[in-house]
C-alpha cells in the first residue's frame, strides 16, 4: 500500500512538473503602449489620452486593456537633439498604458489604439499586431503608435449662430499638433507651414466661398465671410501641413437672417 501511495505521489509530481515545463501556467508579461504625435511629442492625459485594448489576436479573447496616462515627455530628447539608433525617446513621466497579460505560451497580440480623446472629429484608430513571450516585459519606450493628424477646432461662429444679412462672420479655429503643442510663426511646430482654410457651403451644399485663416495667436487662425444671402450655411476648416503630411478637419454652421 505504502509503495502505491509513493508511486502515486510521484506520478503526480511528474505530470505536475510536466505541465510546467510545457509552460501550462500563466505568468504576466507586461507591454507598455504609448502614442506619439507624427512630427511631435507624446500624447499625453492633457489631450484626452487614448483608450487601449489588446486583445489575443486569433480568438478576439481581451486580455487587458485601459487608458493611457502621463505627460508629453522631453522637447530638447524629442524635438531639438538628434535621435541616434538605440536614443529612449520617452521618460519616466511620459504618458503610458502597461498591459499586464496572464499568458502561458506565446501568444499573438492584437493591439488597438484610440485617440486621443480631445480631438474630437480628429480622434484617429490604429491596430498593430505583434507576438508576445511570456515572462518578456516590452518596456522602456515599448510599443509606439504614430499618430497622425492635426486637432481642429472651430471656435467661431458657434455652431447654429445666428448673423444679419450683410453682417461679416468672423470665422475663427484652433489648430494644434495631435499631442496638443502649439502652432506658431518660427516655433517648433511653424504656422507658416499650415495652411488654414474655412470653406464655406449653402444649406443645399453649393460650395460659396473658401476663405483662407490667417495666423493671429498661438495656434489660432482667423478669417471673415460675409454672406450674399440667408440661410443655413456649413463651414469646412481643413488645416494641412504637406511637408510632414499632417491634416486635419473641423465643422461648424451658422445661419443668416433677413433684414
Amino acid at each position: 500500500m505504502r509503495k502505491c501511495i509513493l508511486f502515486g505521489r510521484c506520478f503526480l509530481i511528474l505530470v505536475f512538473s510536466l505541465a510546467l515545463a510545457a509552460g501550462g501556467y500563466a505568468q504576466e508579461t507586461k507591454v507598455t503602449i504609448r502614442l506619439k504625435s507624427h512630427d511631435a511629442k507624446f500624447i499625453a492625459t492633457s489631450i484626452g489620452g487614448a483608450r487601449i485594448v489588446v486583445k489575443d489576436a486569433i480568438s478576439g479573447k481581451i486580455l487587458d486593456e485601459g487608458f493611457l496616462e502621463g505627460g508629453t515627455g522631453n522637447t530638447k530628447v524629442q524635438m531639438i537633439e538628434p535621435i541616434k539608433r538605440g536614443t529612449r525617446l520617452a521618460n519616466e513621466g511620459t504618458a503610458k498604458f502597461v498591459a499586464r497579460l496572464e499568458i502561458d505560451r506565446p501568444t499573438k497580440v492584437r493591439i488597438e489604439a484610440t485617440g486621443p480623446f480631445s480631438a474630437g472629429n480628429n480622434i484617429q484608430q490604429y491596430v498593430k499586431t505583434m507576438w508576445v513571450l511570456p515572462g518578456h516585459d516590452i518596456d522602456g519606450d515599448g510599443i509606439i503608435f504614430e499618430v497622425y493628424g492635426l486637432i481642429v477646432y472651430p471656435t467661431a461662429p458657434a455652431p447654429h449662430q445666428f448673423f444679419k444679412l450683410g453682417q461679416p462672420v468672423k470665422i475663427t479655429a484652433r489648430v494644434d499638433m495631435m499631442c496638443g503643442c502649439p502652432i506658431k510663426p518660427g516655433g517648433l511646430w511653424n504656422a507658416d507651414d499650415v495652411q488654414v482654410v474655412a470653406t464655406i457651403y449653402n444649406g443645399k451644399g453649393r460650395r460659396l466661398a473658401a476663405v483662407p485663416l490667417k495666423w493671429t495667436g498661438t495656434s489660432t487662425f482667423t478669417g471673415s465671410f460675409t454672406p450674399p444671402k440667408p440661410g443655413v450655411h456649413k463651414i469646412v476648416v481643413t488645416a494641412a501641413n504637406d511637408q510632414d503630411h499632417n491634416y486635419g478637419v473641423g465643422y461648424t454652421s451658422f445661419h443668416v437672417l433677413k433684414k
